[in-house]
């Protein structure tokens, strides 16, 4: 097994793959992104435009501007699962504090939820049907399975319990068969809990959260984390002291952050073909 998991390299190989099946598509899929205009979403934004301009699909952009209500961002949603030309739509979380947005989430269509966040998604998680991963998680397990680490019958630890990441997350390797136990930031004695795993998926979201103590030589670390350290600098949920201990890891950056905006237009791609019945 190769020593860094490195999703530049995976991102390579899927894209190839992706790029074959959108040339074969006469129309293009089109994608509605609801975004506020903010650092961070424009941010995160760049990237997506990025990789819809590389596969020739159509982006439509929608702003959240100061004045909007909650009665026009929901008739937003409402309209565009009602547009025939709109493939996939996704909503960049956080919304401002005046929204509900688990009830602006709640109302794509789930046939659309290219962001897999709808509780109609979430749910065919649970029960183990095929569905619109959460772009995050699906990523993590993808890069895990470029590098053919096997998931079944392994002891797995899942640091993180949020609904966008660790909840799915976990069910997810449950649904590949893995042995899954769930911690958090308020887990006591987690160190019994990191050295009895096998693999270790990081996505509690705090700045070098895991160190070397934790882990053992044969543990092999999947850093879902974002954050910046004291200086300010990017970085995991792993402390870079485990990198030369752990048996593998994923680096940040340069790991499951790069494979998310792929996941997200391999749904986009599974909602045109849903609609078009291929």
């Amino acid at each position: 097994m190769k020593k860094v998991l490195d999703g530049k390299k995976a991102y390579e190989a899927y894209f190839k793959d992706l790029e074959a099946k959108y040339n074969k598509l006469e129309v293009k899929p089109c994608i509605a992104i609801i975004h506020d205009n903010n650092p961070a979403s424009m941010s995160y934004l760049k990237g997506r435009k990025k990789i819809i301009a590389s596969l020739n699909a159509t982006l439509k952009e929608f702003i959240i501007d100061e004045n909007m209500t909650s009665n026009e961002l929901e008739n937003l949603v409402i309209s565009l699962n009602n547009d025939v030309s709109i493939d996939g739509i996704m909503i960049d979380r956080p919304l401002p504090n005046r929204f509900d947005e688990v009830k602006i989430l709640s109302l794509i269509d789930g046939n659309k939820d290219i962001d897999g966040y709808t509780f109609k998604n979430l749910g065919k998680i649970l029960n183990n049907q095929d569905c619109f991963y959460p772009c995050t998680p699906a990523a993590a397990i993808k890069l895990a399975e470029f590098y053919n680490i096997s998931l079944a019958s392994k002891n797995v630890l899942v640091i993180g319990r949020s609904i966008n990441v660790g909840k799915p997350l976990a069910l997810m390797l449950l649904n590949k068969n893995a042995t899954v136990t769930i911690a958090h930031s308020k887990t006591t004695n987690l160190d019994k809990l990191t050295k009895k795993a096998d693999i270790i998926f990081v996505c509690v979201g705090k700045a070098n959260f895991i160190k070397k103590e934790q882990i053992t030589r044969k543990t092999i670390l999947i850093d879902i984390g974002i954050n910046f350290d004291s200086n300010n600098k990017l970085c995991g949920d792993v402390d870079r002291d485990c990198y030369e201990y752990a048996r593998a890891y994923s680096p940040v950056p340069g790991g499951v952050g790069v494979m998310t905006n792929l996941l997200l237009m391999e749904n986009l791609l599974k909602a045109y073909q849903l609609k078009h019945h291929d």
